[in-house]
């Protein structure tokens, strides 16, 4: 029997179904667990780039002569533009012969949900590689805020010298981020260094390994690299209807399916812009540089967090 066009409706809506329940299931997981550093949300935008304008003030008070008649001096206000950028992806093709399916006294229709499924899986990772590679580079391009260390050699004291970039407001740091080898150095480093008490409970000097801080574990984070961020550090926008095709194949020996994705994220980095003159439609190498990505915040303790270069390098 010949796949007609009315059958690869029936397609669609199963690969979007199958790739909507994965994909929300995941956002709906990681949103919560990244404790709000990290967020997967909604929203078309027009155009290659969101940009928004902003006022900078940064005034503060100051003494005032009860006695005095003596004129004062305005205080100009300025302006600063925030830009997020416009990502495109495509995923697939994917094709297969109906015939693989029903040797396997299997519908060619499961073709369509594992497709789905799978596009739901890559689109999370995906979003994450290119968010972190983003969020290394605009970091990088403000050295303030890159603090250095080794786990080897500072254990957990690694971690508090990001915390210190942030000063007083060191408390706005909500979630870890690294690769396994540099989590479970710190496990190690914590076990280490345990205080056994009475019962047999095991006190990591008063604070957990992570000090009180959750973790998101990655190896797409580079083995000397690990973020401390605040709440809001990425935020990932799917900012275009996404597309979900299927298609005949009939050209070939054997009948077959067809499959492909396209779509676009933004990237938005709390305290940097995307440096407009660079382009629209950047590579994942391009939001990798740190020379395309500028400081648009006043204050560091407003940006989106701290780099640790754990290489050891002083």
């Amino acid at each position: 029997m010949t796949t007609v066009n009315s059958d690869m409706v029936i397609y669609n809506q199963l690969a979007q179904t199958a790739y909507l329940e994965r994909l929300q299931d995941n956002l709906n997981v990681f949103n919560q667990a990244s404790n709000g550093a990290i967020r997967y949300v909604n929203n078309v935008i027009q155009g290659d780039f969101d940009q928004k304008s902003f006022y900078r003030v940064g005034g503060g008070i100051e003494h005032r002569d009860v006695n005095s008649t003596a004129k004062v001096t305005p205080k100009k206000i300025g302006a600063g533009e925030m830009v997020g950028i416009k990502t495109p992806y495509k995923y697939g093709p994917y094709s297969s012969t109906e015939e693989a399916f029903k040797r396997r006294a299997r519908s060619p229709e499961e073709f369509a949900e594992i497709i789905g499924y799978d596009l739901a899986d890559a689109l999370v990772a995906g979003r994450l590689q290119y968010g972190l590679t983003a969020l290394k580079a605009a970091i990088t391009s403000n050295p303030d805020m890159i603090a250095k260390g080794s786990i080897a050699t500072d254990g957990r004291k690694a971690l508090t010298k990001g915390m210190r970039k942030f000063g007083d407001k060191f408390g706005r740091i909500s979630l870890w981020v690294m690769n396994s080898d540099t989590y479970f150095d710190i496990v190690d480093e914590a076990l280490t260094n345990q205080v056994y008490g009475e019962s047999e409970l095991v006190i990591y000097g008063g604070l957990p390994g992570t000090l009180g801080k959750p973790v998101l574990v990655t190896d797409m984070v580079g083995d000397n690299d690990a973020f401390g961020l605040q709440a809001g550090a990425l935020t990932v926008t799917e900012s275009q209807a996404p597309g979900f095709r299927a298609y005949d194949i009939n050209d070939e020996e054997n009948l077959a399916i067809g499959m492909r994705a396209e779509g676009t994220f933004n990237l938005d980095i709390l305290g940097y812009s995307w440096d407009a003159s660079k382009g629209a439609n950047p590579t994942l190498a391009l939001l990798g540089a740190d020379a395309n990505w500028q400081k648009y915040a006043t204050s560091n303790k407003m940006t989106a967090g701290t780099l640790l270069d754990l290489s050891g390098t002083p």
